[in-house]
């Protein structure tokens, strides 16, 4: 089997152990591919305010992929270096739809730099340093650039809160979800077209680098579009049942260092 050109990984429950952290076959797999010259790309659905975990991953490729595609953050210089903004009017129109479609919803707003929820919003972000509350046309206002649209739900589990949730988004914004084993459900709304695969392809493209050479690791709903493009996708026995069975290769659970493991077997 010839060496991949690049891979790329999703972190929580993918790459990162159950705690989170990265262990150290993970760890010596992503500096095997360093030593080889292959870029280990990271792709999270994560906002670039939660990348300290990359602290301990200083072998990989300098631009992360966050927010499910909706911007690029560079670990050598610490900025955002790209964004795909929403169109904060679509934006507030599908929050009203999915208000009347789905009662008891609410809302936040990511941006490349920042938070914002409504005040009833059960998201474990409300109340910290730095989050703003307010409706969302007072977030828009404040805010600046939007790049995700969240739905949060208590009463529904991420699951059932998409499926309800698909008529009224239609093709107008990306729907998604990540969330599992919370105490609400959540939606992650990006501009159409948007994916970690977009954006993945858009980094790979100035490189030089085919679909066919790339290999993908992820666990979740939100890598489904990042698995298919990749010319090998390779999920976590851990995954979120619509992956396991899509037919992608099955690797040991994240606790089982199943990417490392992989990525070490695929490097020689």
């Amino acid at each position: 089997m010839t060496r991949p050109r690049l891979i790329v990984t999703d972190l929580d429950g993918t790459f990162l152990g159950p705690d989170r952290q990265v262990s150290a076959t993970n760890l010596a797999a992503a500096r095997r591919a360093a030593e080889l010259g292959i870029p280990f790309m990271v792709a999270t659905g994560r906002p670039v305010r939660w990348l300290d975990v990359l602290d301990q991953l200083a072998e990989a490729h300098s631009q992360v992929i966050v927010s499910n595609g909706a911007a690029v953050f560079d670990l050598a210089s610490h900025q955002v270096v790209r964004i795909f903004p929403l169109d904060a009017a679509v934006a507030l129109d599908v929050a009203d739809g999915l208000r009347e479609a789905v009662p008891g919803i609410t809302f936040g707003f990511e941006t490349s730099t920042g938070f914002g929820c409504e005040p009833m919003s059960p998201s474990r972000q409300r109340g910290a340093a730095g989050v703003l509350e307010g409706s969302l046309e007072e977030l828009v206002d404040r805010l600046g650039p939007v790049i995700k649209l969240l739905g949060f739900h208590t009463g529904l589990d991420s699951d059932e809160l998409s499926a309800r949730a698909v008529a009224v988004v239609g093709e107008r914004l990306t729907l998604t979800h990540a969330l599992v084993g919370d105490d609400y459900g959540m939606l992650e709304l990006t501009g159409p077209g948007i994916t970690k695969a977009s954006t993945l392809a858009l980094l790979c493209a100035e490189l030089g680098i085919e679909a066919a050479d790339v290999v993908a690791f992820g666990d979740m709903p939100n890598d489904l579009a990042m698995l298919s493009w990749a010319g090998r996708g390779y999920v976590v026995a851990n995954a979120h049942g619509t992956l396991l069975s899509a037919g992608f290769t099955v690797v040991p659970a994240n606790g089982e260092d199943g990417v490392g493991h992989t990525v070490l077997q695929l490097l020689g």
